[in-house]
């Protein structure tokens, strides 16, 4: 069913990429000289180019309204994302683990369902990174068995615009969830996030399904948390109607 293909990306999906951002900031707060470690997320749900290291570990939960269940009016899932390797001097490893349910809204208990991200990432020279990976693979439970891993490419580069202000600009292929529904192949997705400081951005995204908005804060200094809210689908595509979203990250390092 489109409906829930729609909520297995929207709820799994965005906690793999909320999980990994948290594990990100975690990877950024060891390489900075200051005493900055809260760091905004750059996307919503696009994969992006940079990824968590050694010692990066994230855990994320994330909520959406959805419109098709008689029992719940919103649903969400939890992930926890963890960094291998060395993305500087060579290829680093990021996994995430989510459960795609929060509420039983897709007919799962929480925990009962959900599915692996695999993404191996190298950072390039000039504050860029390029990502190969894979989202939705190692299904257990009812976590839409029937449904094909999604493969991603994507590149990302960070530009400074100012003293305080910054851009990431994130461009890439995907197929699977990141195709328009009933289409095969490789589809273009990307995502701009402006910051106006490392702790708030303004994040605008195509995931090759739906268009995307979104803010992002990490409102502590000092603790490694990230917020987004935003707004799924604001094209109404697919028969679907725009939908709310929000997401809570913690990073932690060792």
């Amino acid at each position: 069913m489109i409906q829930n293909k729609k909520l297995a990306f929207a709820a799994t999906g965005a906690a793999l990429m909320l999980a990994s951002a948290a594990a990100q900031a975690q990877t950024a707060a060891q390489q900075a000289a200051g005493p900055l470690r809260g760091l905004a997320a750059a996307t919503l749900q696009a994969p992006i180019g940079f990824g968590a290291g050694w010692g990066a570990v994230g855990i994320g939960v994330y909520g959406q309204t959805i419109d098709y269940s008689a029992n719940e009016d919103y649903d969400g899932s939890a992930g926890i994302a963890f960094g291998l390797g060395n993305p500087d001097k060579y290829v680093g490893l990021e996994t995430v683990v989510s459960t795609s349910s929060l509420t039983g809204a897709s007919g799962d208990d929480f925990g009962e369902a959900g599915s692996v991200g695999l993404k191996l990432h190298t950072n390039l020279p000039g504050h860029a990174s390029f990502a190969v990976g894979v989202t939705g693979t190692g299904r257990w439970g009812n976590a839409q068995p029937g449904n094909s891993s999604s493969v991603y490419a994507v590149g990302t580069k960070f530009f400074r615009l100012g003293n305080t202000l910054g851009l990431v600009a994130n461009l890439g292929l995907g197929d699977n969830l990141y195709q328009e529904p009933g289409k095969s192949g490789a589809n273009v997705l990307g995502s701009l996030a402006l910051y106006i400081s490392p702790r708030f951005s303004i994040i605008g995204e195509y995931t090759g399904r739906f268009a995307n908005a979104a803010v992002s804060a990490a409102p502590f200094r000092s603790l490694p948390l990230t917020v987004t809210l935003g707004a799924v689908n604001l094209g109404e595509s697919h028969g679907f109607d725009t939908e709310f979203a929000g997401s809570v990250g913690l990073g932690f390092s060792f």
